[in-house]
């Protein structure tokens, strides 16, 4: 997340997000199946703590190994990693012990187009491709949440115009058809 002090003055935050939660399921995932598998190894596979302790503590030391590697590690890298839109730019931010930072001024920015596959398109999420002016000109932002609210938002600060809010009437009227008149 962007320090409010980090920001320029008039600069306001629109929004400030992580990747989305899918992202955290196969850690999730691995972190019941390593604790549920040493449970059972612990309990029903090597019952006898006092002739197989050295058995028991492996056992542990490679469900610990699972859960840090597979299961927390991920979860770090998703918890630390944000993309904030502010009103003036697009920040980017990533890991855990080294970051690495990405800041766009919305000025710079030509285009912004999306990709989702079937799961994305299920989820409400997708990859945010900002194409800037410059040598490497596509950024991608992977796994953004409520996508489609993303790119209305990075639109109305392009445009400097407001877009309604979701579910809000007052939304701007159609014009009128010829077959109307």
């Amino acid at each position: 997340m962007v320090k409010e002090s980090l920001l320029a003055t008039g600069e306001k935050v629109v929004f400030t997000a992580h990747a989305h939660w899918k992202n955290l399921v196969v850690p999730v995932l691995v972190t019941v199946a390593a604790a549920g598998a040493a449970t059972y190894a612990l309990l029903e596979l090597v019952p006898s703590p006092q002739d197989h302790a050295w058995q028991r503590w492996a056992i542990a030391a490679v469900a610990a190994l699972l859960v840090v590697v597979f299961g927390l590690w991920p979860f770090l890298g998703w918890l630390t990693s944000t993309d904030t839109l502010t009103t003036r730019r697009l920040i980017s931010r990533r890991g855990i012990l080294s970051r690495e930072g990405k800041d766009i001024p919305i000025d710079r920015v030509h285009s912004v187009s999306y990709r989702q596959s079937l799961l994305d398109r299920m989820l409400g999420c997708g990859t945010l491709v900002v194409q800037t002016a410059g040598d490497n000109s596509d950024v991608e932002l992977y796994d953004v949440a409520r996508i489609e609210r993303r790119i209305l938002q990075m639109q109305e600060i392009m445009l400097d115009e407001e877009i309604p809010a979701e579910g809000t009437a007052g939304a701007p009227s159609e014009a009128p058809r010829p077959d109307d008149l």
